[in-house]
């Protein structure tokens, strides 16, 4: 695994469309020491966490390269593959 900051890439594991997958995805990758990030399609990523509003316009979460296949095994027996 590439531990440089500068070296290191990100690519999308999945495209979300709802907030629920997105949450179980979310404890899936926690569950297994996965780090992502979440970038939200919309502006409003900034305006939930301040407003708490429940609009939900999906979502990609992006995780490390060298972390992709295994990530992406998680998310195939469950149907998120």
């Amino acid at each position: 695994m590439n531990t440089d900051p500068e070296k290191v890439n990100i690519v999308k594991l999945k495209s979300i469309e709802n907030g629920i997958e997105l949450s179980m995805i979310k404890g899936l990758l926690n569950d297994n020491d996965i780090p992502f990030i979440i970038r939200y399609k919309d502006a409003g990523g900034h305006m939930r966490i301040v407003a708490g509003s429940s609009l939900f316009f999906g979502a990609d979460i992006m995780v490390v390269e060298d972390d992709y296949g295994r990530a992406k095994n998680l998310l195939g027996p469950i149907g998120f593959g």
